[in-house]
């Protein structure tokens, strides 16, 4: 039952996404979003640790827009761990300043921004993200290692400043790359979205209690 409802989320979350693509053709927009290779480690209350291997070069500079990595579990669109870069949007803890690319982990939940009609995206649209960074990312080279990210984690709203709470689990179903566009601009956010997700097709999952 468990990995039906995998499956299902994660084809919900590649069709929601107006511009997903098949692994490779994000070779159009700069292949560092090719995720070629996923290795994820879990164990009873965190991902401990979760690598991204890349097709090319990971910018770090801010150069490669606004993007990132997440790891979807059985909780679907509720609670994704994600590593993000941007800069313009100051939405973590983890920057030093509104123009800080530097990479930062965040949880995040997700909507269908056209579900009723009223979305100001073309597909997913961020509805919930932590200010507080869940666990350590460090990127090199083509590698983003995300580190000690628990599944439970609670925090403030990055936009609004509210309360949130989010739960993950050791079910993980896949390995993402995505971009993010906040419309209608960085200085005026009324949205933001997530587009051109890409799972990758070589994702191993291992219990570091196995």
């Amino acid at each position: 039952m468990t990995r039906t409802i995998q499956a299902i989320t994660i084809a919900a979350i590649l069709t929601v996404s107006a511009f997903a693509f098949p692994l490779g053709i994000a070779d159009a927009m700069g292949s560092f979003l090719d995720v070629k290779k996923a290795k994820v480690g879990t164990d009873s209350s965190e991902f401990e640790k979760a690598e991204f291997k890349t097709k090319a070069k990971i910018p770090t500079d801010g150069s490669g827009g606004a993007f990132g990595f997440g790891i979807i579990s059985g909780a679907g669109l509720e609670a994704i761990a994600v590593t993000t870069t941007h800069s313009g949007v100051l939405d973590s803890e983890a920057q030093s300043d509104v123009n800080d690319p530097v990479f930062h982990n965040h949880y995040v939940a997700l909507q269908d921004s056209q579900a009723d009609g009223s979305g100001l995206c073309p597909g997913l649209e961020v509805r919930d993200i932590t200010f507080q960074e869940p666990g350590d990312v460090d990127v090199e080279n083509k590698k983003a290692i995300m580190e000690d990210v628990p599944y439970y984690f609670a925090g403030t709203h990055s936009l609004t400043g509210d309360n949130i709470n989010f739960l993950a689990d050791e079910n993980v179903g896949a390995a993402v790359s995505f971009t993010i566009d906040p419309v209608p601009s960085a200085s005026n956010i009324q949205a933001v979205c997530i587009n051109d997700v890409a799972a990758t097709n070589n994702l191993k999952v291992k219990s570091v209690n196995d």
